[in-house]
């Protein structure tokens, strides 16, 4: 098996020869110098064929050879390969051969055409955003979501809140939702009937600031807000703690000005009895026509109800299926 260069930056004596053997081909040479110009990306076959004006299967016959020599390197990207110098390449004995070879290659009149060719071919393709979207295709939700990920999308969107709005956080809990909200209304309310649960949101309020966040306690069956002041009211995984859940729904409704929005975010209807014995769930769910029964009984109107994608995630410890969510709107009438 020939000998290749390795991680050192002093290569054997017979891996020095073979790698002169290797350099010992102006294709090659040629081939290694294009590479140079994409470090990152990477250029296909396709592309140094037409660089080089040689079949494929030509260019692909020297890539192997400079692969296996580990001056190249080359990455997967759907059904497609892409070449590029490798890190063992950059090393100092080898950068000093390219350097050598660059001095010859500046004139020789085959090398200057490869550099107008490649030139050409990578504006074509910094101007046809399908050559990258196409191949990126079938992995793009990975990519993003390692950029940026999972929720940058959901985040974003709360933006399309009014910026005058008041927000109250029915249930708010350790105030999850609070350092979302903030930056996008005026003012938001964090109500919740626990001690503890209030101490954990006023931590949360301090670390990220939240000068318009204002926390209090109080049931929502008897919510400390003074009537018609709220723009949006919010039940998150909420309601099934409720003993009374239309009493809950008529203090939302007492609470929202004109107009106002509720939205409420809660499971549907299961049996998953550990929800009950373990997290002290009063209702096991909910269905559409239940819930729309006790808005409009407290006063709502333009129900709209839109069941959350099926998960299947598990409880860590039992392995039980976790239920699936809902989440519905509703609006007050309009004043008049």
């Amino acid at each position: 098996m020939p000998a290749t260069i390795s991680d050192s930056t002093h290569p054997g004596a017979e891996a020095w020869v073979e790698l002169l053997r290797t350099l010992a081909d102006p294709i090659r040479l040629r081939t290694l110098r294009l590479l140079e110009h994409q470090v990152h990306h990477g250029l296909s076959v396709g592309e140094l064929a037409a660089v080089l004006k040689l079949p494929q299967s030509t260019v692909s016959r020297h890539l192997k050879t400079l692969t296996d020599a580990g001056l190249a390197a080359v990455r997967r990207d759907g059904t497609s390969m892409f070449y590029r110098l490798s890190e063992a390449a950059t090393h100092n004995s080898i950068r000093q051969l390219r350097g050598l070879s660059k001095q010859y290659l500046d004139h020789d009149p085959a090398a200057r055409t490869d550099a107008q060719r490649l030139s050409h071919i990578l504006r074509q393709r910094d101007q046809d955003p399908a050559h990258f979207f196409g191949k990126a295709a079938p992995e793009w939700d990975q990519i993003r979501a390692q950029w940026f990920g999972d929720t940058f999308h959901l985040e974003a969107m709360l933006a399309l809140l009014s910026p005058a709005w008041t927000v109250a956080d029915l249930g708010t809990g350790t105030g999850a939702m609070l350092p979302l909200l903030s930056p996008h209304v005026a003012r938001v309310i964090g109500v919740d009937p626990t001690p503890a649960m209030l101490k954990a949101a006023q931590a949360r309020v301090r670390q990220h600031r939240l000068e318009n966040v204002d926390l209090q306690r109080g049931a929502i069956e008897d919510l400390p807000l003074p009537t018609a002041t709220v723009d949006v009211a919010l039940l998150t995984l909420v309601l099934h703690h409720i003993a009374e859940p239309l009493i809950g729904l008529r203090e939302a409704r007492r609470v929202l000005k004109p107009g106002g929005i509720l939205l409420i975010v809660d499971l549907q209807p299961h049996d998953v009895e550990l929800f009950r014995t373990k997290t002290h769930h009063r209702w096991m769910g909910f269905n559409r026509p239940q819930l729309e029964a006790w808005l409009a009984d407290a006063d709502f109107a333009h129900t709209r109800w839109h069941a959350l994608p099926s998960r299947t995630a598990r409880s860590k410890d039992e392995g039980i299926p976790v239920p699936d969510l809902f989440a519905m709107r509703a609006q007050t009438r309009n004043a008049g």
